[in-house]
């Protein structure tokens, strides 16, 4: 099975990757016009070379890499598209700070305990949501900033079961 980092993905990540089902990756796979890698199966589960998926990105005109820099400052997040995701990104950008969330709720102005709140946001008790006073103290704090850009694909809304 092919470890993390390795150049293959499984049928899971390629549709994390492009945002769709697994049904609709079947389809891509079967839909010859379209060109999509094929995958190759080790152990009932499929898995594509992922080499084979930024040459099939770079014939759609997707950026075969996304840039390094963005106004000359270092991209230090993935694409955010959903508040979890948002949350995620910061949760982690605090621990490659190597900071305490006391630390960056002195840092940013927070009442003490607040960023461990925002980061738990989804617990029914302690959790809080992030409102408009909270943002820009909780990017200043831990000296980031947003950028917003067009993105080739319209997200996927997940529909109610």
């Amino acid at each position: 099975m092919p470890a993390m980092g390795s150049p293959y993905l499984d049928s899971q990540e390629v549709c994390e990757r492009y945002r769709i089902s697994e049904r609709t990756l079947h389809r891509w796979t079967r839909n010859k016009a379209l060109e999509f890698p094929q995958p190759f199966r080790i152990n009932r589960r499929f898995y594509f070379k992922l080499g084979e998926l930024d040459a099939w990105d770079a014939r759609q005109g997707a950026p075969a890499e996304a840039p390094e820099t963005a106004k000359g400052m270092p991209i230090v997040s993935e694409v955010i598209r959903t508040y979890d995701d948002f949350v995620k990104a910061m949760t982690r950008r605090r621990a490659e700070l190597n900071m305490t969330c006391l630390e960056l709720d002195a840092r940013s102005g927070m009442q003490e305990g607040y960023s461990n709140k925002l980061e738990h946001w989804q617990k029914s008790v302690h959790g809080r949501g992030m409102g408009t006073d909270t943002f820009p103290l909780w990017l200043g704090g831990l000296r980031v900033g947003i950028i917003l850009v067009d993105l080739p694909r319209r997200p996927r809304v997940k529909r109610a079961a």
